[in-house]
């Protein structure tokens, strides 16, 4: 049997690391897709420490940045060739307004646009065979917002950090399951589905000021309080390896944790936000992606 491979974005920590630990012991070709190659070389130290026969490959992409996302696709093209899963899983959470060199607001460009891009790009070099699929990382966030595909780039109004958030993880559910039906009109056997993880103990919060644990008063006492009660990363990666491996799985399900408000438990299917399901805005969203980020594929699908 060839050797399957997979690809994870932000798999140096977190649910990416714990995805990528997963697949290496199971035998798969891990390529480890990271912006910050320090903690990304650690981290595949860490795995071939674990399962010294591990089949990993570190490379650098930053998926907010889309010339980074295009030389990695190259490269990847060059050095593997091709590939069975892609695991969208890199992403921040509630940042102040900033913006990457192409004027993108950096949620949006983080949580959407490099997985938007780096799925076309990928595309072409599946293996068209079952059980190949892109496993896009949601947030329990995308339920509380709001699609406002004129006001993406949040230049009409001012910005809300979180607002940008959800919206980022709304916009990435309605790619998901556009992605899906537009490659089940194509006849291809590529499936597209999400997962979120709910709550998770990872360092995301590094890069949030929202986030951080340096808050004091009420913001202390709840993070203290609730720490030791939110599951670990390996935990909450559950669902997004289900997604990624599970045999009765089906394109365009999402999966998360099924315990109380999908917060923490054992995988099972996720509640959608019903603006995801709105096929007039999934079109639009689409042709307004390809325009940002300059990359088109399954265009003519409807």
């Amino acid at each position: 049997m060839s050797t399957k491979t997979i690809v994870v974005t932000g798999a140096n920590a977190g649910i990416g690391f714990e995805v990528s630990r997963h697949f290496a012991q199971r035998g798969f070709r891990v390529v480890m897709a990271c912006r910050n190659m320090e903690k990304a070389l650690k981290a595949q130290q860490d795995i071939i420490a674990a399962y010294p026969e591990a089949d990993t490959l570190v490379m650098q992409l930053d998926v907010s940045n889309l010339d980074s996302v295009r030389r990695f696709a190259e490269a990847l093209a060059a050095q593997v060739g091709s590939l069975d899963i892609l695991v969208n899983n890199a992403g921040i959470v509630a940042i102040p307004l900033e913006r990457n060199s192409d004027g993108h607001e950096m949620q949006l460009a983080t949580n959407y646009l490099g997985a938007f891009s780096l799925t076309g790009l990928l595309l072409p070099m599946f293996n068209n065979k079952a059980g190949c699929r892109i496993v896009n990382v949601g947030s329990l966030a995308h339920r509380l917002g709001k699609l406002d595909v004129e006001n993406l780039n949040w230049q009409a109004w001012e910005y809300d950090q979180w607002k940008a958030y959800a919206q980022s993880k709304l916009a990435m559910m309605s790619h998901t399951l556009e992605l899906n039906r537009r490659l089940s009109e194509n006849g291809s056997p590529i499936i597209a589905l999400a997962a979120h993880p709910g709550f998770a103990n990872t360092n995301i919060h590094q890069n949030s000021p929202a986030l951080s644990k340096e808050r004091k008063g009420l913001s202390k006492w709840i993070h203290g309080t609730l720490e030791r009660h939110i599951p670990s990363a390996q935990s909450a990666s559950r669902p997004i390896i289900l997604a990624a491996e599970g045999s009765d799985v089906s394109g365009g399900e999402y999966y998360g944790p099924g315990g109380f408000l999908e917060i923490g438990g054992k995988p099972a299917r996720a509640t959608i936000n019903k603006a995801a399901r709105n096929a007039e805005t999934a079109t639009v969203l689409w042709q307004a992606s390809e325009q940002l980020t300059g990359v088109s594929y399954l265009s003519d699908a409807r």
